[in-house]
């Protein structure tokens, strides 16, 4: 089945470029009219987020978006499979790489905060190609064939994953030696592993061991994001560490600094709605509260 997966991926990869995305958006059209159920729960979300800042017709136009960036972002992949890190230079570029380098000189590892935002396999590539190889933390994929896939796409630019499961104590490790690791922070999360925290103004179960990693180790939080800018090509936008908020208590420390590394998701969810991958249920899990509960 791997080999089957390999061989589409290599066969989809020789259809030119620029045709390949045109593709893609249209694939992501296409499922806009067939995923009824992933169309409403973006729909909500944006809902969520903008309420009446956005008008409906303005939050299903992004919802369409979100799609066809979804398809873009897939034959975007593919392509990566074939192309090394001369091909990709031409389309991407890199910004505020001053920001990485401040960060790196105090002499730890670099923790990258980022999310399920814009090309995201794309950005992952572009830390090993431009910036550093780096560890990249993942839920492995429960499809062996296509986690085996997945890896050697992330893998290709000189970076390594660490899976997410029971893996505190390496990524501690790895901070620690000076090595970089690459989180992303932005989806939901069972209550026992997250803390509840602001996102968009609604409390979100979010993961809190960037914040851990960060109170054991010092490492310093670079956010990373893949912005599309059109016709093809993309930039890799690295921004200012984020400062830790020490409060002189660890449970306040945690959710504070996590609701921090929110904010920054936020913030570039804003800037370009139709990046953010809005048909994720974000505020799935909800606190405990007696009946009614909140919806």
């Amino acid at each position: 089945m791997y080999a089957l997966l390999y061989g589409l991926v290599l066969g989809l990869s020789l259809i030119p470029r620029s045709l390949g995305l045109r593709i893609g958006e249209g694939l992501g059209s296409l499922f806009y009219l067939l995923l009824k159920r992933r169309r409403e729960i973006a729909f909500q979300n944006l809902t969520t987020a903008f309420g009446d800042q956005k008008t409906e017709q303005e939050r299903r136009n992004l919802v369409r978006q979100c799609f066809r960036g979804i398809g873009r972002h897939f034959f975007e992949a593919v392509y990566l499979f074939r192309y090394g890190a001369d091909r990709v230079r031409k389309y991407v570029s890199v910004s505020g790489i001053e920001h990485y380098q401040e960060a790196k000189a105090l002499g730890k590892g670099v923790a990258f905060l980022t999310g399920h935002f814009g090309c995201w396999e794309l950005m992952v590539i572009g830390f090993g190609y431009f910036v550093d190889p780096t560890y990249v933390v993942v839920k492995p994929l429960d499809f062996q064939p296509a986690e085996r896939l997945s890896r050697k796409l992330r893998e290709i630019s000189g970076n390594r994953i660490v899976s997410k499961e029971r893996s505190m104590r390496r990524m501690i490790k790895l901070l620690r030696e000076g090595k970089n690791l690459g989180i992303l922070m932005d989806q939901n999360i069972d209550w026992k592993d997250g803390v509840f925290v602001d996102f968009f103004g609604r409390r979100a179960c979010t993961n809190k061991g960037l914040a851990l990693l960060v109170l054991s180790t010092g490492a310093p939080v670079v956010p990373g994001f893949m912005v599309y800018e059109g016709k093809g090509h993309y930039r890799l936008e690295l921004q200012p560490p984020v400062p830790w908020l020490d409060f002189g208590d660890r449970t306040k420390d945690i959710e504070e600094n996590t609701a921090q590394y929110n904010r920054v998701i936020e913030a570039m969810a804003r800037r370009y709605p139709d990046h953010y991958f809005w048909v994720h249920q974000r505020w799935k899990t909800r606190p405990y509260q007696p009946w009614p509960r909140e919806r």
